[in-house]
């Protein structure tokens, strides 16, 4: 339990008069800001323990339901608000046709059922939306910021018909705001020995996944005789990374502003073409997206699923990381760039000795295998996987990570779990240990405390794959999923030349996982392989010459005949 939730503890029994719900409403979007789920939830079912006619506090608690993994306390708290406040029944059943995306489903019947439910939902909101004149619209413009399709992609089925209509839902709403940033820009005229302009916009201008995946080596390798970088960051907050990028960056904006505000900004700048490295994760940033900022828009896969925009034209993807059949996923026109289409820029070691796994609490003898990604990436259909190498292995740990578990998720995990070993005769304690959520050094000497890294199938670990081979040459095991986002590992595998752990299916995944933990010395050869060819994926640059080659045929293409590629 955090610092936050044992003081919301401590205090609530105290802190019941009616003057206090303010505060306690405060605590909670306070906590929401920094991604504390728990914290918030206490502390907004505190406010509606003094005062149950908060319907403000009423749909944000069916918000966070989603995090907590509980629908239909989601649903109860959205019915209690429009009951309090009937006025909101739009902008409410807009947050309820986005309600069945849950953290982490109970079971495969549970997920199944949600994956039915939000087509639905979604469907019949976009079809009544098709119908809304423009003054409810308009309306709805100040609930899309409240909650998006984030975690659609992570049920692991197809999402681009319902990115589709979502995202043209939030187009029309934006277009009822901002009605002159429905139209495309002029391209600005090329001229001999001038650079193109080139916007870059997001939300993670810091220490975060996108920055280390996309913009910095990007913004660092971009060729500045044909470039000039303009970055656009929608945070008031700054770090080491903000400081960077504004070293590289002809001219860096950063702060909260309106979409209005953004518009106006961008435009201004009159850019060739506006890169927006992630959509989905950022609801500021969608709503910016949603505008005709430059006559060439791109999005790329810091959140690897297709933004279902109209005003984004170009999918920047990655060669290794594409099924074949990767085009009919996007509602853009897909780019494989070359190999992995970035420049990875990992953060420098720490200079502190690791943690041990004696100061962790992990078993020193045993076998460990790191499970290192967010709760919602693990579906039900593969709890299986672990008590199968459990039960060959035997002397061994799973080491998952809280990070972004509330209470109930977690014991809802942690409830599948002990049902996947209980099938194999096995206790899941004594084989699955949570870390608490960790810093980047926490992080990385966890990394050196494993033995195996465990991909998660069907969203595959990007950003810690990449770590994990960087700062502990990490034996690991994947299979190739479905979609671009399940094959992250893969594609990573290959460029570093060890494609023999890229196992051809989920059996031989589990396969591959045991012969690595019955085996010391191949796990030895493989660590020894990686660290031999971690300058195949550290020191390439394909990806980076490759979207600088997309980016003149298409500004070109566009500026001779105005259209796409």
């Amino acid at each position: 339990m955090g610092c936050i939730e044992e003081f919301i503890q401590q205090t609530a029994a105290q802190k019941t008069h009616p003057a206090f719900v303010q505060g306690w409403q405060k605590l909670a979007l306070n906590q929401w800001k920094y991604k504390n789920h728990q914290a918030a939830i206490s502390a907004l079912n505190h406010a509606l323990a003094i005062d149950p006619n908060l319907a403000e506090a009423w749909y944000r608690l069916a918000l966070l339901s989603g995090a907590d993994s509980d629908l239909q306390q989601c649903l109860r708290a959205y019915e209690r608000a429009i009951e309090l406040r009937p006025d909101w029944q739009i902008g409410i059943d807009f947050l309820k046709s986005l309600s069945y995306l849950l953290y982490v489903y109970k079971d495969v019947e549970e997920l199944n059922e949600c994956r039915q439910k939000i087509r639905e939902s979604i469907s019949d909101f976009y079809q009544r939306f098709q119908s809304f004149p423009l003054d409810q619209k308009k309306y709805l413009y100040q609930w899309l910021g409240m909650l998006g399709t984030f975690l659609l992609p992570y049920q692991g089925d197809e999402t681009r018909d319902l990115q589709r209509k979502y995202g043209r839902m939030v187009h029309e709403v934006m277009m009822s705001v901002i009605p002159s940033a429905q139209e495309r820009p002029q391209m600005p005229a090329l001229k001999a020995n001038e650079p193109l302009r080139i916007g870059f916009v997001s939300g993670h201008f810091f220490e975060h996944t996108v920055w280390k995946l996309m913009l910095h080596g990007w913004l660092k390798h971009l060729d500045r005789e044909k470039f000039q970088m303009y970055g656009y960051y929608v945070r008031d907050f700054s770090d080491r990374c903000t400081e960077q990028a504004k070293t590289y960056c002809h001219r860096f904006v950063m702060g909260s502003k309106s979409p209005q505000e953004w518009f106006e900004e961008i435009r201004a700048d009159q850019l060739h073409l506006v890169i927006f490295p992630e959509l989905g994760m950022d609801l500021e940033v969608i709503q910016i997206a949603a505008l005709r900022l430059a006559p060439i828009q791109c999005m790329s896969w810091g959140h690897p699923d297709t933004s279902g925009l109209p005003t984004i034209d170009y999918f920047l993807s990655s060669e290794l990381m594409e099924p074949a059949d990767g085009e009919k996923y996007y509602a853009e026109k897909l780019i494989r760039l070359k190999n992995l289409g970035i420049a990875f820029s990992p953060m420098p070691p720490d200079s502190r000795s690791p943690i041990t796994r004696e100061e962790f609490g992990l078993k020193s003898d045993a076998v460990i295998y790191g499970c290192l990604q967010s709760v919602f990436k693990y579906l039900p259909q593969f709890d299986y996987v672990y008590p199968e190498i459990a039960a060959a292995v035997e002397n061994c740990q799973f080491v998952f990570i809280t990070h972004f578990m509330t209470k109930k998720s977690r014991q809802r995990f942690e409830q599948r779990l002990g049902r996947a070993f209980a099938a194999k005769n096995l206790d899941y304690r004594e084989y699955c240990f949570f870390s608490r959520p960790l810093n980047l050094y926490g992080f990385t000497s966890v990394l050196h405390c494993l033995d195996i890294f465990l991909d998660s199938l069907e969203w595959s670990g990007g950003n810690s794959t990449l770590e994990a081979l960087y700062y502990a040459q990490v034996p690991m095991v994947t299979t190739p999923g479905r979609f671009m986002r399940g094959r992250h590992t893969a594609a990573i595998l290959t460029l570093l030349g060890i494609p023999e752990l890229i196992a051809p299916d989920a059996s031989a995944y589990v396969q591959k996982a045991i012969e690595l933990g019955q085996n010391a010395d191949y796990r030895q050869w493989i660590r020894a392989k990686i660290q031999n060819n971690l300058p195949n994926v550290f020191e390439d640059q394909a990806g980076v010459r490759s979207l600088e080659e997309f980016i003149c045929a298409a500004v070109q293409a566009f500026s001779t005949s105005g259209r796409l590629l």
